[in-house]
């Protein structure tokens, strides 16, 4: 279960580090009045969105190290 949690976090990183390129873009088009603070906004939700992944990310490795020792001081 785990392996495909991982899978799933893994999947949902990759949508967002395009979609924060892409807010990165229009960013980089130029100043448009509006656009540019929106986009601005939702560069920093996608990174936010992004922090909370990888850390669930690291939540889920470190429970599965946790297992893994486990189950080798019952063998």
């Amino acid at each position: 279960m785990a392996d495909n949690d991982l899978e799933t976090l893994m999947s949902a990183r990759t949508v967002l580090v395009e979609v924060r390129q892409n807010w990165i873009k229009a960013i980089a088009a130029g100043y448009k009045q509006g656009e540019t603070e929106t986009a601005i906004k939702s560069l920093l939700d996608v990174q936010q969105a992004l922090d909370v992944v990888d850390h669930v990310t690291e939540e889920l490795e470190e429970l599965e190290e946790l297992e893994e020792l486990a189950e080798a001081e019952d063998e």
